[in-house]
């Protein structure tokens, strides 16, 4: 098993553990508190994180194509569709609720 391997795998070992011994802190026991964390937590995924993910994909991908990588194109084209996709991610959870009757 290569270092990586085992960095992955220590990661994914504290993970399960620190979800396991501190349900608190993971959410595990608020039955009311959970879906305004979890609402809280996706707003700020949409609003924040996910912008700021497109503009560095996109800073990523130009700097490629500035310096010669043939790959740039595809890569600045797939990060456009993936922010696309990224920002109507709450319309399309508003469809598939509103299709499910929620």
């Amino acid at each position: 098993m290569n270092k990586e391997n085992m960095i992955s795998m220590a990661f994914m070992i504290a993970l399960v553990a620190f979800v396991a011994f501190m349900p608190d802190l993971a959410h595990a026991q608020f039955a009311g508190g959970f879906e305004s964390k979890m609402q809280g937590l996706t707003t700020k995924l949409i609003t924040v994180i996910l912008p700021l993910v497109s503009v560095l994909g996109l800073v990523y991908a130009v700097i490629l194509a500035l310096t010669g990588d043939g790959a740039a194109k595809g890569r600045i084209i797939m990060v456009i569709v993936c922010s696309i996709i990224g920002f109507m991610a709450p319309h399309i959870i508003g469809w598939f609720q509103s299709a499910a009757g929620q």
